[in-house]
């Protein structure tokens, strides 16, 4: 378990560390979460808009993974589409360990918005697993791989 506390402290940390590696992670609302967006072209030629959230959740006491994409014109993409062209997860994935069950779509905490999140009822237990010194970049390497967000090799965990 993570305090909001540790959170923000992390949080900083991790926004100054991903800023050295030329990432363009930003801290939003006095330090409650960070923000990072970026353009992706799917395998169609489609260019999309990525808008990635990392946020406290204080029920788990852990960080929680907010994402949405966009179309050119602002609509949202349709979460089979999101399934299917940008998380590249199989129709025949649906164990209940898939990433697609752990997929929740809420209103986002802060924005009030429609957001996806991925379910955060496990990261306690994967995050004792890991020993590490930077809890925000490990818990980064396991959870943003999903959403194909990779670490640049220096902040990698070993």
């Amino acid at each position: 378990m993570l305090s909001e506390q540790k959170f923000r402290e992390e949080l900083q940390k991790f926004v100054e560390q991903m800023s050295q590696n030329k990432w363009n992670w930003q801290l939003k609302e006095n330090g409650k979460y960070a923000r990072e967006t970026h353009l992706e072209t799917l395998s169609s030629g489609k260019i999309v808009s990525a808008d990635i959230h990392i946020l406290y959740n204080s029920t788990y006491q852990v960080p929680t993974l907010w994402f949405n994409f966009f179309e050119n014109n602002g609509a949202p993409i349709p979460f089979e589409e999101v399934v299917r062209d940008i998380l590249k997860i199989p129709e025949s994935e649906e164990s209940d360990s898939s990433l697609r069950q752990r997929i929740s779509h809420y209103e986002h905490p802060i924005l009030g918005v429609l957001y996806y999140n991925i379910h955060p009822c496990n990261t306690e237990k994967i995050m004792k697993e890991l020993k590490t010194d930077s809890y925000l970049i490990s818990w980064l390497s396991v959870y943003g791989q999903q959403l194909g967000l990779r670490l640049p090799d220096s902040l990698k965990v070993h």
